[in-house]
C-alpha cells in the first residue's frame, strides 16, 4: 500500500535523522586524529578525513530527499517528472572556516582561560560533530527547497520538526514558506526537514 503524504515526510524525516545520528557516531570515530598537543599539526589530517565523511554523507541526504520528492508529488497527484536540484559540494574554504574555529581554534581559546584540556577538547567535538551533522542535513534540506523552487506546480515549503524541536525551530514550524525563499534555517545538530506544500 502507497504511503501518504504525511507517512511519506515522516519516513523521510526518520532517514535523515538516522544520518544525523550517523554522522555524529563517526565524527567521535574521527576525532582522535586531532591531537591537543599538537592542534596545528594534526589539523589537516582530521579535515581531510572529516571532509571526505561529509561529502560522502551529504550525497545520502540528497539522495533520500530527491526520492523523497518525487514520491511525494505523485502522492500528491503530480507526475514524478520533477528536475531535482542537488547542491553544489561544499569548497575547501567553506569547509575549513566551519571545522577549524570549532576543532582548533576553541581549544585554544578555552585553555587560555584555564580550561582543563580534556573538557576544551570534548567541548570542542561536541560543537564540531554538531556543526559536521548540520552541513550534511543541509544538503537534503537543501534539496528539497530549491527543487520546490524550480518547481511551478508547488506552492513553497514547510519546516519539519526533528522531534519536539528547540524554541527557535517551534517557532519557525508549520509556516509555508514561498516558492521562491529557499534559505532554511538551522544550527548545530538541528534535525529539522522541509515539506513541499502544492496546491491552494
Amino acid at each position: 500500500m502507497p504511503l501518504g503524504t504525511r507517512e511519506l515526510t515522516t519516513a523521510h524525516r526518520r532517514q535523515q535523522l538516522a544520518l544525523r545520528a550517523a554522522t555524529l557516531a563517526e565524527m567521535r570515530r574521527l576525532w582522535p586524529a586531532l591531537s591537543f598537543d599538537d592542534l596545528d599539526g594534526t589539523y589537516p589530517a582530521l579535515a581531510g578525513v572529516t571532509a571526505e565523511m561529509v561529502a560522502k554523507h551529504r550525497r545520502i541526504s540528497a539522495g533520500l530527499a530527491a526520492a523523497y520528492l518525487r514520491a511525494y508529488r505523485v502522492q500528491s497527484g503530480l507526475d514524478g517528472d520533477l528536475r531535482i536540484v542537488i547542491p553544489r559540494a561544499i569548497n575547501v574554504e567553506q569547509f575549513g572556516a566551519t571545522l577549524h574555529p570549532l576543532a582548533v581554534a576553541a581549544p585554544k581559546a578555552a585553555t587560555a582561560k584555564a580550561v582543563a584540556p580534556t573538557v576544551a577538547m570534548d567541548n570542542a567535538l561536541t560543537r564540531t560533530a554538531g556543526a559536521m551533522a548540520r552541513l550534511v542535513l543541509d544538503a537534503g534540506r537543501e534539496t528539497v527547497t530549491r527543487t520546490i523552487q524550480a518547481d511551478d506546480k508547488a506552492r513553497g515549503w514547510r519546516r519539519v520538526l526533528g522531534g519536539g524541536g528547540c524554541d527557535f525551530c517551534r517557532t519557525l514550524a508549520g509556516r509555508v514558506y514561498p516558492r521562491d525563499n529557499a534559505d532554511f534555517d538551522a544550527h548545530g545538530k538541528c534535525g529539522c526537514t522541509s515539506e513541499p506544500v502544492y496546491g491552494p
